[in-house]
């Protein structure tokens, strides 16, 4: 998530008028075990890292003049060019709307504005450099209304992971180097309403684990005016665990007792190729990043009673490779920026399904940046995303599938502050 997720599950989530229509207990119960894979719906990276390079189309790998390098290529920054500090803060709203194959209704998720942060500090003496990043590289949600046609697939989730990438860079001429480390803090939280024919149940998964991995990044300036830059941020693997709450009947109570349960996620690894082009008071960049989802293949999550069954969801996420790029011009203390970005699905259409309504993804995006003193600058962007539509196919290879498309739309603005000196 992303940020631009259909949204975390709101407050008080699930409602109890939310009901699973007909079916044998045992087939629901088992039902709701085998959902909790939507931990990973809807694309869980969020693109928005700071309000300087989201101007530009989330493209920032060329730049070594803000201090958003600490999360794009933090080689960059071995520079000689002193403090730098940057806050970040983006809302998010998004909606995803699904729509029956046979047009006979449409339903819109529940969203709410998020605000992932981000903050960045580092610090370029000589030919040396160290610094560190924190924010929120993946995350997002979905929830949808309790008594919509495809409620009983429907169900609410939300992730959180967030990062802190400490680094230390060296310059060798014109290339620079960095090496780092990342610990990711995750949080996965899933609620599902359940219908035991004559009576009403629920489950609630709230987990939490950390994790981590490597980082590495050059940045090379074969002239003034151009400089290229590539970054690798490693792959995370996350133990989870924490509590399972069931409310069912006294006939179920033995096979699905509250417990603690456990389950893993690997945040994927991630290669950005970027380069940065400046002529005059003009400035062109560009990032091609490719993600390599293909870890996410399944979700597996086991239970401290032996009575309840393991369960597990497949996935089978693909890699994605997608562009971003943007310009912006300098006027004295002014820079007005533009960009855009096409950020392809990983989730294959016979996984789509209301738990993972995901979509390739265009965007445009402006910004602006004031510089308030020497030292001090003021940024602010917004975007514009548009989630392509999208149809699941093989509705029954699954029993959270359902035949219906999924799109949406989401709108995100943001707001910085920078010191550089």
């Amino acid at each position: 998530m992303s940020a631009l997720d259909a949204g975390a599950a709101p407050a008080g989530w699930p409602p109890r008028d939310g009901r699973v229509p007909g079916r044998a207990a045992v087939g629901a119960l088992a039902l709701v075990l085998g959902l909790t894979g939507t931990a990973h719906a809807g694309g869980t990276a969020v693109g928005q890292q700071t309000a300087v390079s989201a101007g530009t189309g989330g493209a920032g790998a060329g730049r070594d003049d803000d201090p958003g390098a600490a999360w794009h290529a933090p080689a960059a920054l071995a520079d000689d060019g002193g403090l730098r500090l940057g806050l970040s803060l983006v809302l998010a709203r998004p909606q995803i709307t699904a729509r029956a194959a046979d047009g006979a209704w449409t339903t819109d998720s529940e969203g709410r504005w998020s605000t992932p942060p981000h903050l960045d500090a580092s610090l370029a003496q000589g030919a040396w450099a160290g610094g560190i990043s924190v924010g929120v590289p993946f995350g997002g949600g979905v929830a949808w209304p309790a008594t919509w046609p495809g409620a009983t697939e429907a169900v609410a989730s939300d992730l959180r992971v967030l990062r802190a990438a400490p680094f230390v860079a060296r310059r060798l001429g014109r290339l620079r180097l960095a090496v780092g480390v990342h610990l990711d803090v995750a949080r996965l939280q899933v609620a599902r309403n359940l219908d035991f024919i004559d009576a009403e149940g629920d489950v609630r998964l709230d987990l939490d684990g950390t994790g981590v991995g490597l980082d590495a990044s050059a940045y090379y300036v074969p002239r003034a005016d151009l400089a290229l830059a590539l970054t690798y941020r490693g792959r995370t693997h996350l133990d989870l665990d924490g509590n399972a709450n069931f409310t069912t009947p006294d006939a179920f109570a033995g096979k699905a007792p509250d417990q603690t349960a456990r389950t893993t996620m690997t945040m994927p690894d991630v290669i950005v190729l970027g380069a940065r082009y400046r002529r005059s008071a003009m400035t062109a960049l560009v990032d091609v990043e490719h993600t390599r989802w293909s870890v996410n293949r399944a979700t597996t999550i086991t239970f401290a009673s032996a009575a309840t069954d393991t369960a597990v969801q497949r996935n089978d996420w693909g890699n994605t490779t997608g562009v971003r790029a943007g310009v912006e011009w300098m006027h004295r203390r002014l820079v007005i920026r533009g960009g855009g970005y096409v950020d392809p699905s990983p989730v294959p259409t016979s996984r789509l399904s209301p738990t993972t309504p995901d979509g390739h993804r265009l965007g445009l995006t402006a910004g602006a940046s004031y510089a308030v003193s020497p030292a001090w600058s003021a940024d602010a962007f917004a975007e514009h995303l548009w989630i392509l539509r999208r149809e699941t196919t093989s509705p029954d290879s699954s029993p959270d599938t359902m035949a219906a498309s999924y799109g949406g739309r989401a709108l995100v603005l943001g707001v910085g502050l920078r010191f550089m000196r």
